[in-house]
């Protein structure tokens, strides 16, 4: 062996386990480790999500429409008998009929069929784009609401840790007995607090797992939080991108092509037709009499005869021109327009009114961030120090303390509304559906 080739092949036996080992902890999917961030959930609801993957059959069955929609007529076969029943006389007939789908009739089956097509994918990228929207936004609560579980955990085990020490100083003579049981009160307050949004987080995570197609009984642990990720478009930029792609606009825009296609098959089928016979007959004929053969003998009068012959059938639309089909084509076509019209403007009004949303939560984000949150927890802290020293009651403390909860809950909030404000944005806008 080649020294070069024993080197490389030495090399390759080394860091092949290790390398092996990487890609492998690498590749574990967040289904099998239960840690999960948004991204991750929503490339999950695509596959699992069962109520996509319905839509998505939809299309398979408008395939085969389509190919059911390319197939000619087949063509029919006429067998048939006669028999003389008082005498030996006997016919026999076949004949082959075949339709000749004339006058565009095919290609107005094709052309509805591929229309339909077209919009049950357009309705495919529909149920997946409000998917995406409707996984993040359950994501956001969930976010949410461990953010909220977090902080009144902290504040729960600073509460008891201060009721240790003040059920002490009780002891020993140097706290009154009232505020051993007002700080019990706020301990067992925050511990419901506790409790409840515990509760609340486990519901929520429930409601995502149905939406990601995940079992009850599965672990799903949400990583991430609830800071939003900048726009990246601007309102014109919005609309544009909006009104060029957006996949309920294709669907709008699919309808009004399958409603023409639909005229052009009723007035297809409101045309003459033809359809092409060709036929065999074999007689056995005959009379109960007996005649003189050419050596002056007898011999039955009977013989057989053979027929082959072949027709044009014409369907003359005389009296019924498709007529009514035909009108029920144009009014629909009339419809998809009007409604094409209404999601058209029913986008503007979407993507405009997403991106004032999601400017007024972004001033109110700002204001809580520079001038509420950090405010607020200085001053609790102060309250507790000046307590502390004795020169502030308990009540005081837990009037603080409440005050600081409830900015902290409603910074929650608006960070959800700013969080679900760009998820909005991507929706509105179709960013989402890449």
């Amino acid at each position: 062996m080649p020294v070069q080739l024993y080197k490389t092949l030495l090399l390759v036996g080394l860091l092949g386990v290790p390398l092996v080992v990487f890609r492998a902890a690498c590749a574990q999917a967040p289904r099998e480790t239960g840690e999960f961030t948004v991204d991750d959930l929503v490339a999950q609801a695509l596959v699992d999500n069962p109520d996509l993957q319905a839509t998505q059959v939809e299309v398979d069955a408008a395939h085969g429409r389509l190919l059911q929609a390319g197939l000619r007529p087949n063509p029919m076969l006429d067998l048939g008998v006669q028999k003389n029943v008082t005498g030996p006389d006997h016919n026999l007939t076949a004949s082959v009929i075949v339709p000749l789908d004339l006058n565009g009739r095919k290609a107005g089956r094709v052309g509805v069929a591929a229309g339909e097509l077209e919009m049950k994918r357009a309705q495919v990228a529909v149920r997946a784009r409000r998917l995406r929207a409707e996984v993040r936004l359950k994501a956001g609560e969930l976010l949410a609401a461990q953010r909220n579980l977090h902080f009144t955990e902290e504040l729960l085990q600073v509460n008891r840790d201060a009721l240790g020490l003040l059920r002490t100083r009780v002891s020993q003579g140097a706290a009154p007995p009232l505020e051993e049981n007002l700080l019990r009160v706020e301990v067992n307050r925050l511990e419901a607090s506790r409790r409840r949004l515990a509760s609340q987080v486990e519901v929520l995570t429930l409601q995502l797992k149905t939406l990601v197609g995940l079992e009850p009984e599965a672990p799903l642990a949400l990583r991430g939080d609830l800071r939003p990720a900048p726009v990246a478009l601007n309102l014109n930029e919005g609309l544009t991108q909006a009104l060029a792609a957006r996949s309920d606009l294709l669907v709008a825009r699919a309808e009004v092509a399958m409603a023409a296609a639909m005229i052009q098959k009723e007035q297809a089928e409101g045309r003459w037709d033809a359809s092409v016979n060709v036929g065999y007959m074999r007689q056995d004929f005959g009379y109960d009499l007996r005649g003189l053969t050419a050596s002056g003998g007898t011999q039955p009068i009977q013989d057989v005869f053979h027929y082959v012959g072949a027709g044009v059938s014409i369907t003359l639309p005389v009296r019924n021109q498709n007529q009514g089909n035909i009108a029920a084509a144009l009014a629909s076509t009339t419809a998809a327009q009007r409604r094409l019209a209404f999601v058209t403007l029913m986008i503007r009004q979407e993507v405009t009114a997403a991106f004032l949303q999601s400017e007024a939560t972004q001033r109110a984000l700002d204001i809580y961030t520079q001038g509420v949150r950090e405010v607020a927890r200085q001053n609790l802290e102060v309250v507790r120090q000046t307590y502390e020293l004795g020169r502030t009651s308990l009540l005081d403390l837990i009037a603080e303390q409440r005050r600081y909860i409830d900015i902290e809950t409603g910074y929650t909030e608006v960070l959800k509304q700013a969080y679900d404000a760009v998820v909005d944005i991507e929706r509105v806008v179709g960013t989402l559906e890449r």
